[in-house]
């Protein structure tokens, strides 16, 4: 039994895969209409963009780096492909061009972290700030409208009696699993992240592998603001808020670590699945919204407390404070 535990605890979150369950089975007594597929879709939708730009914060973050840019993106890119289709680019060309933009911003993310040799926490706070105020620019503040009726399947649309997003989310997270397990390219980012001078030294290419993941971190970021435009037809400058916070949270308190090295995809749906839950059982509860921001913070918080906790339990070394607020980009 206990090797059972183990194993199962190395491939998934034990602890969180306990709280999740007792949480929903909790939930699921105490409101009767909490289990049943109106609601379940509805915490679904509520959390799938978060869960898109999860994925690729992830890598990054597995990879000893962090993109606070990825909220900024969602609403630079729903706000662009806003602006394309309203130009009449076709929906097709206007996604294209869209997730393109995107990408070309996670490069200049990993181009900046390469030669500046900045902490990428740095640098994408910058670009968070710049991405934003350029979405503001576009729009004046004001919300863009009037897209083609065929742009809500993308939001709104339903495949196989599935959301479309929800469809699109466990597609990618597959992908994003098997190229982290099963590709040798992708998998170096453990290695990577775990010491990325002795990565150089095994003739890595860390500043390339870093164009790679900061790329697909936005692209992905991309796709959630493409969905987010979709989903409300029309596109705000104030969406995407908070957006980062909520993504890095899941990802930490699916298991992975700021210190780079550690994650798992699994582990990070998992996270996902439990943010999606306790917000949903705020709601149930009738606790005000402003009440999900200290939540997710002390959430934050926590989970960075206990696998500074765990490192030190695991390793015998505790963490220098220097490390965690100043570490190098590598």
């Amino acid at each position: 039994m206990n090797e059972m535990i183990r194993k199962l605890s190395e491939r998934t979150n034990l602890g969180l895969l306990v709280v999740t369950v007792l949480l929903f089975g909790v939930m699921s007594i105490v409101y009767s209409h909490f289990f049943t597929l109106y609601n379940l879709e509805v915490i679904a939708m509520g959390f799938v963009q978060e869960a898109i730009i999860a994925l690729g914060m992830t890598i990054v973050i597995i990879s000893g780096g962090i993109d606070l840019s990825v909220g900024s993106v969602l609403v630079f890119s729903a706000i662009l492909v806003g602006l394309f289709l309203k130009a009449k680019l076709g929906i097709a060309v206007s996604i294209m061009l869209t997730l393109g933009i995107s990408g070309l911003i996670g490069f200049a993310n990993a181009v900046m972290i390469n030669r500046l040799r900045a902490h990428p926490f740095i640098v994408t706070l910058g670009t968070m700030t710049t991405v934003r105020g350029f979405a503001l620019v576009l729009t004046g503040g004001h919300p863009v409208t009037g897209f083609p009726e065929a742009f809500s399947y993308f939001g709104q649309g339903y495949l196989f009696n599935f959301p479309f997003p929800v469809v699109l989310f466990m597609l990618l997270a597959i992908v994003c699993h098997l190229l982290l397990r099963k590709s040798k390219y992708f998998s170096q980012v453990y290695f990577i992240g775990s010491n990325p001078d002795s990565a150089r030294l095994c003739g890595m290419n860390v500043e390339r592998f870093r164009w790679v993941i900061y790329i697909i971190s936005a692209t992905l970021a991309g796709m959630a603001g493409i969905i987010t435009a979709s989903q409300y037809i029309s596109a705000n400058a104030s969406f995407g808020l908070d957006a980062e916070l909520r993504v890095i949270t899941a990802v930490i308190i699916g298991g992975a670590s700021l210190s780079g090295g550690v994650g798992t995809i699994g582990r990070t749906v998992l996270g996902v699945i439990f943010l999606a839950i306790v917000a949903n059982a705020l709601v149930q509860a009738g606790i005000p919204t402003y009440w999900e921001k200290v939540a997710y913070g002390a959430m934050l918080v926590s989970s960075v407390m206990l696998e500074q906790y765990f490192r030190y339990r695991r390793t015998g070394v505790a963490a220098d404070w220097r490390d965690f607020m100043l570490g190098g980009g590598g």
